[in-house]
């Protein structure tokens, strides 16, 4: 027996061990295995690493032993797991790192001898200054709050910067713009506040972000969107009488894409305007408006709009449509005989939105009732008046006449009014009787007149009108003609002032009114029954007049006569000085320049005056020379320019004023 001892073991005992007997008769052997069990070691150590976010990091772990330990790798932490290991090497690699990779990790190897080997290391994981987001847009209102964040992720210490349009941001005290920071998990946060924002505080904001360990930014766009601006050089294209074409340029939009153009239209009116509306879309800049009226002032303007609202309306432009021939006759059209020879024709104006443009004048057709012949015609000029008239003559006696009325413009002649048919009268209306103040007391006033002429149709009676002043309601007073024409007229307001006119009454009807009269009675208790030229409210103001009147006469007579002697006394002096002798003409003669014609004053509008004299507007002036009898004489009484303000016989409406110098036509064409 053989034995053999191997002290102190180690790996490199381990092997085949063989023992060999030999003898004379032979030779054997046996051969037994040791295996010496070492616990394990470390070839390679692990050791802590620091990596930058986003890196690959290797940890290598090398272990050795009999048997071959195994080499595991856990994460140290609250939940431990095992991570990735890759066999052979023993080495853990971590590609893309973040900071949730930051920690410690345990490497253990085993072998089931002896303890097991653990080693703890620590991964640092360096984060630089980073954006997530690298740009973003920021739409904000005109004058509303701007807030521009920006949230970097970075170890600290964090710095961060400001920048508006690649230029460094100063944002000083007391200033529109405010800026806050606040530390996160993460990193770091800063927010820029804008307040009222306007146009210039749209640009491109920049916050730069850095550290230790990096650098980063993150662009914002700042979009300030507002209304659009009002809509440039509007312009009306082409105009036609119901339509008419508006272009414009399209103006800013706001930073906001215009959704729509809004066109907005009246008609200008004296009573009211009522706004018309039509929606053109963004890809158009003209209008074709329609269904306008003919002849009718317009206004437009132009609107666009955005997602944020309207804009400003454009210039207001005007424009006036064409005109076409008046839709509706003549109203209230009157005919009645004013003589044997004359009838008097009455109307208003039609409806003005029934126009169709600007009225230019009137047409009076005529014919003798029943006649075959085609109508004559009278033209009269339009003119504010609200109400017009006009007397055809001369015409036959007793006879029979249908007469129309039609309005007309540039654009041609409306419908004719109904037909009416008067007869002329078989004699003349009575002339206007004169008439005269006889006394005027605190409530009464005294009148008396004489005979009218009457062509020897006597006059059956007078009708006496008369109203305080400013009112609009005529009192009236039938009086029968007797040889004594006198009325009195009691129960007046005393120092009030009456208005007054007489007419006269025969078996044809009522004639033209008499002058205009103006009368005021005395105050309360003063001048009670005296006549009108001692009444004080008349002397006194006549004897002032007169007595200013003669002063300023004596002084302009004083003046001249001065002036003509210092003129003598100098062309003395020259002609001594000069020694020329000049011998004066006894016939020498200044001459002064009189105007030949006077000019007759014009009644106001709407007195009787003036409807006198638009009656019989249309005769030329030198027609006025004419007698009185003149059959071809349209002009029967001659009214003074003094009568004013004096309504005409009921239901009479106020006249016409007309220019003399209008032509009257026989025939249409």
């Amino acid at each position: 027996m053989s034995i053999l001892v191997i002290k102190n073991v180690d790996a490199s005992t381990n092997g085949n061990y063989t023992c060999i007997v030999t003898s004379s008769t032979g030779t054997d052997s046996f051969t037994a295995f040791l295996q010496v069990k070492v616990p394990s070691y470390w070839k390679r150590t692990p050791s802590d690493l620091e990596a930058t976010i986003g890196k690959d990091v290797t940890f290598n772990c090398e272990a050795d032993g009999i048997p071959i330990p195994e080499v595991t790798w856990s994460q140290s932490g609250i939940n431990v797991k095992m991570l990735s290991q890759q066999k052979g090497t023993n080495v853990l690699k971590l590609k893309n790192i973040t900071k949730n990779h930051e920690g410690y990790y345990l490497c253990e190897a085993s072998n089931g001898v002896g303890e097991n080997l653990q080693k703890i290391v620590q991964l640092f994981v360096k984060v630089p200054a980073r954006f997530e987001e690298k740009f973003s847009v920021e739409t904000v209102r005109r004058g509303e709050t701007a807030s521009l964040k920006c949230e970097v992720i970075g170890d600290l210490p964090l710095e961060i910067t400001w920048a508006k349009d690649k230029r460094n941001l100063e944002i000083k005290e007391l200033d529109r713009y405010e800026r806050f920071e606040t530390t996160v998990e993460k990193g770091l946060t800063s927010e820029v506040m804008i307040r009222s924002t306007d146009r210039n505080d749209g640009a491109l904001y920049t916050c730069f972000a850095k550290n230790d360990y990096g650098r980063d930014e993150r662009n914002i766009k700042l979009v300030i969107v507002e209304v659009p601006a009002r809509p440039l050089d509007v312009r009306v294209q082409e105009i036609w009488s119901r339509s008419a074409t508006i272009s414009w340029s399209v103006p800013y939009s706001g930073n906001s894409p215009i959704t729509k153009f809004i066109v907005q239209y009246w008609q200008e009116k004296e009573n009211g305007q009522r706004l018309l509306e039509q929606t053109v879309p963004s890809s158009q800049s003209s209008a074709l408006l329609k269904s306008l009226h003919p002849g009718s002032p317009y206004a437009v303007t132009v609107v666009a709009e955005n997602e944020v609202g309207q804009g400003m309306p454009s210039q207001t432009i005007q424009f006036v449509t064409g005109e076409e021939a008046p839709v509706s006759p003549p109203t209230d059209v009157r005919v009645q005989p004013k003589g044997s020879t004359s009838l008097l024709v009455t109307w208003r104006p039609p409806p003005k939105e029934l126009w169709n443009g600007e009225l230019r004048g009137y047409y009076i057709d005529y014919k003798v009732n029943s006649s075959p012949t085609s109508y004559l015609f009278k033209t009269v000029e339009s003119s504010s008046n609200d109400s017009y008239e006009y007397i055809l003559s001369p015409l036959m006696k007793a006879t029979r006449y249908s007469v129309v009325v039609k309005a007309y413009n540039s654009a041609g002649a409306g419908p004719s009014s109904e037909e009416i048919t008067v007869k002329t009268l078989e004699g003349d209306l009575p002339l206007p009787p004169p008439v005269e103040l006889v006394s005027n007391s605190d409530s009464a006033i005294s009148l008396k007149w004489g005979k009218s002429p009457s062509h020897n149709v006597p006059v059956t009676g007078y009708t006496l009108h008369y109203k305080k002043k400013n009112s609009e309601e005529w009192n009236y007073v039938h009086v029968v003609a007797s040889d004594n024409n006198m009325y009195t007229i009691k129960d007046l307001e005393s120092g009030a002032t009456y208005q007054l006119y007489l007419t006269a009454v025969n078996q044809f009807g009522r004639g033209n009114p008499s002058d205009y009269l103006s009368i005021t009675t005395n105050p309360k208790g003063i001048g009670i029954g005296l006549p009108f030229y001692l009444n004080l409210a008349i002397v006194v103001p006549v004897t002032a007049s007169v007595v200013a009147f003669v002063v300023v006469l004596i002084v302009i007579v004083i003046f001249v006569k001065k002036t003509k002697a210092r003129k003598a006394l100098e062309r003395d002096l020259t002609t001594m000085q000069s020694g020329k002798v000049v011998t004066y003409a006894s016939g020498s003669q200044r001459y002064i320049d009189m105007e030949k014609a006077r000019r007759v004053s014009n009644p106001e509008p709407g007195t009787p005056a003036a409807a006198s004299i638009a009656s019989y507007a249309s005769i030329p002036s030198r027609d006025l020379e004419l007698r009185v009898d003149d059959p071809r004489q349209e002009l029967k009484s001659f009214l003074p320019p003094q009568m004013r303000d004096r309504p005409l016989p009921h239901p009479k409406p106020p006249s016409l004023k007309k220019r003399g110098d209008s032509h009257l036509y026989d025939r249409a064409d």
